[in-house]
């Protein structure tokens, strides 16, 4: 459920929101890895979370570009 949950609070924001999140992941992912090279992380599973939520916004602002070429589209028809 909590996976789901944050799909629909993700799909909530706005583009630019995206952006900043996508921001902020890919800095903390960054950061795990950092850690798990200096063996200051235990489990690899931070590092997984964060590659998956990098790749749901990415998805996430894919779709709205997608409908937004599509609104555009069809006004100018």
């Amino acid at each position: 459920m909590k996976q789901r949950e944050e799909i629909n609070e993700l799909r909530d924001r706005t583009l630019e929101e995206l952006r900043l999140e996508l921001r902020n992941t890919r800095r903390e992912l960054f950061q795990n890895r950092v850690r798990f090279a200096t063996r200051n992380l235990d489990s690899i599973a931070p590092i997984r979370a964060g590659r998956k939520r990098v790749a749901r916004i990415l998805t996430l602002m894919r779709e709205k570009e997608l409908a937004a070429a599509a609104a555009a589209k069809t006004a100018a028809e």
